[in-house]
């Protein structure tokens, strides 16, 4: 899996260091790298988009069905249930199956890229694997601890799986920086790496128990994702009114609109505040994309009677039509503006004794108004 990820992170390696040698700064970067990033999968989410589409098409007739067994939660009535849905879908062409291969590229791709965003040293400063293991030996030795502490810095272990925080211990170290690491050929290229953003040091990790200005980093993520997933929701196919209203559906949307959040805050007080930051363009970048998307590729829209009619459909009901009968003879009829064999139906209408010959059509009071013929001769009505 690792091989896998190396190959995939390996061609986004090239414009993540363009960026970054043409801005000079890693936040900066990040946002041209987070925008690339987006584009370059833009055309899974059209594809996802248009499966949506799909979904949402069908969901009167889906409602339906699941309204037919509503209550019923026993083994072989939900099984019949999920059987007319399937095969509600295979006769329109549809698999909700389909939605998930593009989030199945998508899941190593965003993995690889958070690579390269965790290892600067390797991927922007292009160090080998042996060097960033000679530099975390270095940077967790005995030595090193020791002069941490007298500059009153926290000494705790670095691993290479984090390496914008041995880049910052680095930094930190300044003067003190064991030869080991100044001797190196890439030195320059360590020391020049910038994470800082509005005065706030990204390659630091947001701490719990220290506040401090980073703490706006996991902040930023929650409220973010927070409305991200509240746009997301909004946009999302629609459920039907009884679904919609179900105490159930409501209380599940909320539990997921504020846990999926605070999941995403938990873990930026985990990495380097870079980490947040391009966790919070993502969030932003996905929000813009689902609006634009939502636009030029709108859901279907159905109202309650969209859904009535779905249900007398799938009953096998036509709406009721009256018949002639039902109509009382004595009752003129109504006279639409277009129509063939009127004359063919209906008797010759006797003109009333106060009525003109020409059947009381006259020409209306404004002569530029629409003028709507019928056969019948120059007869003339308001629109």
């Amino acid at each position: 899996m690792g091989k896998l990820l190396e190959y995939i992170a390996f061609p986004f390696a090239y414009p993540m260091r363009w960026f970054y040698d043409f801005t000079g700064n890693y936040a900066v970067a990040l946002l041209l790298f987070a925008i690339l990033v987006k584009i370059v999968m833009l055309p899974l989410a059209i594809k996802q988009q248009r499966n949506q589409q799909k979904q949402a098409a069908l969901r009167p007739l889906e409602m339906a069905i699941r309204k037919r067994y509503a209550g019923r939660t026993d083994r072989p009535t939900q099984q019949k249930m999920q059987g007319e849905i399937m095969e509600l879908y295979q006769q329109q062409g549809y698999s909700p199956f389909s939605g998930c291969l593009p989030l199945l590229v998508q899941f190593p791709v965003i993995i690889a890229l958070y690579q390269i965003v965790r290892l600067p040293l390797t991927y922007i400063a292009r160090l080998s694997s042996d060097t960033v293991a000679k530099i975390v030996e270095t940077l967790n030795s005995a030595d090193v601890t020791a002069a941490l502490e007298k500059l009153g810095e926290t000494a705790k272990t670095v691993t290479a799986a984090n390496e914008i925080e041995l880049v910052d211990r680095i930094h930190k170290l300044g003067d003190a920086v064991p030869e080991a690491i100044a001797s190196l050929a890439e030195y320059g290229k360590i020391t020049s790496l910038n994470f800082k953003l509005f005065g706030l040091n990204l390659a630091e990790t947001p701490q719990f128990s220290v506040p401090s200005w980073l703490w706006l980093i996991p902040l930023t993520v929650f409220v973010t994702s927070f409305f991200g997933m509240k746009l997301s929701r909004k946009f999302m196919p629609q459920q039907g009114a009884a679904a919609a209203a179900s105490a159930d559906a409501q209380a599940s949307g909320k539990i997921m609109d504020f846990t999926m959040p605070l999941m995403s805050t938990f873990f930026s007080f985990m990495f380097a505040g870079a980490i947040g930051v391009y966790w919070v363009y993502q969030n932003v970048l996905n929000a813009a994309q689902t609006v634009i998307l939502a636009k030029v590729m709108p859901l279907p829209k159905f109202t309650e009677e969209d859904y009535k009619a779905a249900e007398r459909q799938l009953a096998g009901k036509a709406p009721k039509k009256k018949k002639a009968s039902d109509y009382d003879p004595d009752r003129p009829r109504p006279r639409s503006l277009h129509h063939i064999d009127d004359e063919d139906e209906l008797p010759p209408r006797v003109p009333e004794p106060d009525e003109p010959e020409d059947g009381g059509a006259a020409e209306p009071e404004n002569p530029d108004a629409p003028r709507l013929k019928d056969d019948r001769g120059p007869r003339y009505k308001l629109k």
